[in-house]
């Protein structure tokens, strides 16, 4: 088959066949996001109606064993079922990669007509950078805009409960870390797809990798992004503690081992108060609670670095996509 020149497709005609062809994966990714944002709306609103009815409005403290904090915990227990369900956020990123990702270059491959669509008046190359390019700049526009439907519905528990460093969900929409995990899936998905050649196996194969690895990222590598802070008093609400360690009476670290020991004595000694505290029972015993912790203003530091090698992995990520639509599909 011959093919044409460049120069036989205007300026910007891949882009308008781009969106021709895509729009309709775009528009579809628009609606998931405007009825998630809908539903946050409503949701909210219902929120801040119980929120002023239990005058949380007019706290401007939660001390334990206050009327503030007994209704914080009233607000935040009628509300802990919604919250839990909200956990399904955390997967968008892997599942808009791999169903809008996946199939994106797989599908042309896997039915051979690429052969045909990258000889019409623009090389591969052209192709696939300038679709790669749309979609992208439409997922970012899309998770940007998503953004500020969660922080209305979390405001009232941002004020009850405070914890938008370590909360798992504050912390992706409170920033920019959802639209970089958005990318980071597409590329995900885009790359295993033309790995694989296979559409089922690209979309299955970036749904778990993308996943998986936001997963690892929320609990096993945030914490450690910068060495944590200790502290033997208690920590800013604001703060995020990240773990506990102690010392015994003589000052010396207590390994996990006789933690634990110390755990099941506590246990032990205690079958019949149910209220009693751990803490206060390794107090009385001349223990020191040692709180490792992220202080609050780490929180745009923490932002950037997450950002920052999300968004590296996933131009990585389209790089070695385009060498292999280049170089090693024929």
């Amino acid at each position: 088959m011959t093919t044409l020149p460049s120069s036989a497709l205007p300026r910007f005609g891949p882009a308008w066949v781009a969106w021709r062809q895509h729009r309709f994966a775009l528009g579809g990714t628009a609606l998931l996001f405007a009825g998630l944002a809908g539903l946050l709306l409503l949701g909210g609103l219902d929120a801040r109606d119980t929120y002023t009815q239990l005058g949380l409005d007019k706290c401007a403290s939660f001390k334990s064993g206050t009327r503030c904090d007994q209704a914080s915990v009233t607000f935040t227990s009628q509300y802990s079922t919604a919250n839990l369900l909200l956990i399904f956020l955390l997967v968008l990123p892997a599942a808009i990669g791999a169903f809008l990702g996946g199939p994106l270059i797989s599908r042309e491959l896997e039915t051979g007509t690429f052969r045909y669509a990258w000889t019409q008046g623009a090389g591969r190359t052209r192709w696939l950078v300038t679709k790669l390019a749309l979609i992208i700049a439409g997922l970012v526009a899309l998770s940007a805009a998503f953004a500020p439907a969660y922080k209305y519905w979390n405001a009232p528990f941002e004020h009850a409960l405070p914890g938008r460093f370590g909360g798992y969900l504050p912390f992706e929409f409170d920033g920019l870390v959802f639209p970089a995990q958005t990318v980071l899936g597409f590329a995900i998905g885009v790359f295993l797809g033309v790995l694989f050649r296979r559409v089922l196996v690209g979309i299955g194969a970036s749904f778990l990798v993308t996943f998986g690895l936001i997963m690892a990222t929320v609990f096993l590598l945030r914490p450690h992004y910068m060495p944590a802070r200790t502290t033997l008093g208690k920590i800013g609400s604001d703060d995020w503690g990240i773990g506990t360690s102690y010392l015994n009476p003589s000052g010396r670290p207590v390994s996990s081992a006789d933690s634990h020991l110390l755990f099941v004595r506590f246990q032990a000694e205690n079958l019949n108060r149910p209220n009693a505290l751990f803490r206060d029972w390794l107090t009385a015993r001349h223990y020191q609670i040692v709180t490792h912790y992220q202080p609050a203003g780490r929180f745009w530091t923490f932002q950037f670095i997450e950002t920052g090698w999300m968004l590296a992995l996933a131009a990585v990520l389209v790089a070695a996509t385009v060498w292999m639509v280049r170089r090693r599909i024929a």
